[in-house]
C-alpha cells in the first residue's frame, strides 16, 4: 500500500510527520499523542528523539527494528524512517521516510514544506545517516486467501468419521389420489349388471328334465303307451 505524503507544520516536527506518514494518521492525531504521552509542548519545539519516535510507534502499535547505519539505498529495507545531515538552521537531524514500492521505484517522502519536491531520489545531496526499519502488515496474498476460503465450510476426512451416520429419511410418496364414483355412475352399474344378467338365456327345464333320471309315475306311463 502506498505511504501517503504528510508535510511538517514548523522545523521541527518532521519525526512526528514521519509517524504520521507510516501510521496513516493526520499530524494533528500524532501531536496529540505527543503532548500526552511524551510530554511536548503545545506550542513547540516538536523535536523527536529517538525515545519518543519509539514511544509513538509502540502507541499506535507499528512494528520496528533497530537503529542502523545506511550502507546503500539497494540494502534498505521497503519502509524505513530515515535521518539525513542536520539542518543548519536548527543543529537537528532531519526525518524522512524511505519506500521501495512493489514496481521497485525507491524515493524518499521528505515532509519538508519548503522543498519544491518532496519525493525525492537525490540521494547523494540528502545525504542518508541511519534508519529505523518498519514492518508495516502486509495483506494476505491473493491465492493463499481464496484457498483460505475454499477451506470455510468443507469437513475434513476426520470430522466426517467422528460425526454419527445421518439417518436414512424414507421418502415421502404421496399415494395417487382416487375419485369417488358419481352417484350417476353408482346408479348405472347395478342397471348394466342387470342387464347383463337379462341378457344370458334361462336354464331350460326341459333340458333338465331330460338329463335326469325318469320318475315313477313317468315310467309307469311309458309302460302303459307300450
Amino acid at each position: 500500500m502506498p505511504i501517503k505524503l504528510v508535510t511538517q507544520a514548523n522545523l521541527t516536527d518532521c519525526g512526528l510527520a514521519c509517524v504520521a506518514m507510516v501510521t496513516g494518521k493526520s499530524l494533528d492525531a500524532v501531536l496529540r499523542v505527543a503532548i500526552k504521552e511524551c510530554g511536548y509542548p503545545k506550542d513547540g519545539p516538536h523535536t523527536t528523539t529517538d525515545e519518543n519516535l519509539f514511544k509513538l510507534l509502540d502507541h499506535f502499535g507499528i512494528k520496528y527494528g533497530k537503529k542502523q547505519k545506511v550502507k546503500t539505498v539497494e540494502a534498505l529495507p521497503p519502509l524505513a524512517i530515515m535521518e539525513t545531515r542536520k539542518m543548519p538552521s536548527t543543529g537537528n537531524s532531519h526525518l524522512v521516510v524511505f519506500e521501495r514500492t512493489t514496481e521497485g521505484d525507491e524515493h524518499a517522502l521528505d515532509p519538508g514544506w519548503w522543498l519544491k519536491q518532496q519525493v525525492r531520489s537525490d540521494w547523494n545531496r540528502i545525504k542518508l545517516d541511519t534508519f529505523i526499519p518498519i514492518h508495516l502488515t502486509e495483506p494476505a496474498p491473493k491465492a493463499a486467501k481464496k484457498k483460505a476460503d475454499a477451506n470455510i465450510g468443507t469437513e475434513t476426512e476426520a470430522d466426517q468419521a467422528a460425526a454419527p451416520p445421518a439417518k436414512k429419511t424414507q421418502p415421502n410418496i404421496k399415494k395417487p389420489k382416487t375419485s369417488k364414483p358419481s352417484k350417476a355412475a353408482a346408479v348405472t352399474a347395478p342397471e348394466q349388471a342387470t342387464d347383463a344378467q337379462a341378457e344370458k338365456p334361462a336354464p331350460s327345464k326341459v333340458t333338465h328334465a331330460e338329463a335326469a333320471e325318469p320318475s315313477a309315475i313317468e315310467q309307469e306311463w311309458a309302460d302303459v303307451a307300450r
